[in-house]
């Protein structure tokens, strides 16, 4: 295995075509250091002695995977097999970059995962300086702390000791996420793939939990109330994001268009307390350093989750039966349009309307 993937990683160096020595180099360097500082998850749980808290939680992460393979269809390809300590994490960092004045960011191409609107650094010293590159060539950039990643079978991904420091609903979600970019990847998507992850990491988080302690466990509401309050927090986003967009398609100058956008943005971080929230996981977004980059990036994972609501309901809300219909888009060019297809063909099939397809 370690042979197989060491010649993995040397052709990943290889055909790094649009990334530059020192940032390919820094990946390779951090792929290798998680690689090689595994231990399997089974000689761990064997150890007497060993961390009981930690021992507690990859016992639940094993819980979740089978739950993933068996009860939602997905692939495991191997990874989460092993855990490597890599203290309190984050294990890397993820930066976007957009025009001041436009919502579209900036994308580089990658060995693997083809064309993505994020840059990955296992090295903060590196993504910080070359956050301060684009920021002065007067770009917006928003520089955030990542959990977990997918290397999409390519390597067999450890189990991060970060990754247990999330709440049991979180480290459900993260896991199911992760597993659904082994089973569905469209190549130089991103928004698709990261919001097709998000439903399911979700939707598949809430059927583990409930199978495991109970719909009406207070465990269980507290994430139905968290789910309700990202519905509306998506609902105000997108407001947000339609408001921008229209200044930024205006015939406005450059400098104009930038004051406007600060406006919007005061009138965005005051209207938010009017919003219904049950929970506090928004109550940061009034302290937002806001701006192009940071909505773009939440745009990446929350991209038409209604589109895939919508194949689930019209698989009767059988989550395992929707990612066999999701697998169907597996190396399409235009993956939204085959799922907007199965839903009007289901629809007339069975007599009944699916919400949002008229």
């Amino acid at each position: 295995m370690i042979l197989r993937e060491a010649s993995l990683l040397f052709l990943w160096a290889l055909f790094g075509y649009d990334l530059n020595f020192g940032y390919l180099a820094q990946l390779v360097r951090g792929q290798a250091h998680l690689l090689l500082n595994r231990e399997p998850i089974e000689t761990i749980l064997r150890r007497e002695g060993f961390d009981a808290a930690v021992r507690k939680q990859l016992e639940f992460v094993q819980d979740v995977l089978a739950f993933g393979r068996a009860k939602i269809g997905l692939h495991s390809s191997g990874n989460y097999t092993t855990y490597c300590e890599i203290g309190s994490g984050p294990v890397c960092w993820a930066l976007i970059a957009c025009p001041k004045d436009r919502l579209d960011p900036l994308k580089w191409s990658y060995p693997i995962v083809g064309i993505a609107p994020y840059r990955g650094y296992f090295d903060l010293q590196l993504a910080e300086q070359d956050q301060e590159k684009l920021e002065s060539e007067g770009y917006d950039t928003f520089l955030r702390p990542v959990n977990a990643y997918s290397s999409l079978g390519w390597f067999s991904d450890p189990i991060l000791s970060s990754m247990l420091r999330l709440k049991d609903a979180d480290l459900a979600s993260l896991l199911i996420h992760e597993l659904t970019h082994a089973t569905i990847w469209i190549l130089s998507d991103a928004g698709f793939n990261e919001s097709l992850a998000t439903f399911v990491g979700e939707t598949g988080s809430l059927y583990f939990l409930e199978s495991k302690h109970g719909h009406d466990s207070p465990e269980v509401q507290k994430v139905i109330a968290r789910r309700a309050d990202r519905r509306a927090f998506l609902v105000f986003v997108a407001g947000l994001v339609k408001e921008l967009q229209l200044l930024y398609d205006s015939d406005r100058g450059y400098e104009e268009k930038l004051r406007e956008r600060e406006k919007i943005f005061a009138e965005a971080r005051s209207s938010f307390f009017e919003l219904p929230m049950r929970t506090d996981s928004y109550t940061g977004f009034p302290r937002w350093e806001m701006n192009n980059a940071r909505l773009a990036s939440f745009r990446i994972y929350t991209e038409r989750l209604d589109l895939f609501e919508e194949v689930y309901l019209a698989a009767g809300n059988d989550l395992k039966a929707a990612v066999k219909v999701f697998t169907g888009c597996r190396d399409l060019e235009n993956p939204r349009g085959y799922l907007e297809a199965w839903i009007r063909n289901h629809s007339r099939r069975s007599g009944v309307t699916v919400r949002g397809t008229g």
